[in-house]
């Protein structure tokens, strides 16, 4: 086996690892919303018909799954190339404008990739108080998401400029 043939054995674990995590932030950003769904329904039946709530619920719902939720599916979307595009070049152009165009937005995805990375790590480490109504649960809880959906953003990106297949069926 040549030096191109490791290479593309490589770069196929690195996909198959990607992939992995994808699948993973999928089934969380799924969870997430479902136990979001669950935790509204119960604090709204419990407003409306027993007079009380649970004051950590809404905080819980909005502080920590919402922006998990959000940045995970994020991240799926840049990976399904599901993000809002905007088509101002013609049909008509030359290929060389759209490839060149197409290797920008990926270059362009890539840098919010690891600025997602880098200062939602260092917000993670920035923060040491903890979550008002649940003092168990640390604040940097509800930014663990960001710096994942970051890291996953940036590798999918760097795969798409490097021209690498992307398999997406396993996540639909």
């Amino acid at each position: 086996m040549g030096f191109q043939g490791l290479i593309l054995e490589e770069a196929g674990r690195v996909k198959r690892f990607l992939n992995k995590i994808h699948f993973i932030s999928a089934i969380f950003a799924c969870t997430f919303l479902g136990f979001q769904l669950i935790i509204i329904s119960i604090n709204v039946i419990m407003r409306y018909f027993f007079s009380s709530g649970i004051s950590w619920m809404e905080e819980i719902s909005k502080d920590v799954l919402m922006p998990a939720f959000t940045f995970l599916s994020m991240a799926i979307g840049v990976k399904m190339d599901l993000h809002i595009n905007v088509n101002l070049i013609p049909d008509r152009a030359p290929q060389w404008t759209t490839t060149a165009l197409t290797k920008l937005k990926y270059l362009i995805l890539a840098v919010i990739g690891f600025v997602l990375l880098f200062y939602g790590t260092s917000l993670i480490f920035s923060i040491k108080a903890s979550i008002s109504t649940l003092p168990m649960l640390p604040a940097s809880s509800q930014f663990v998401a960001i710096p994942l959906a970051g890291f996953l953003i940036a590798c999918d990106s760097i795969m798409s400029l490097l021209g690498a297949e992307k398999d997406n069926q396993y996540l639909d």
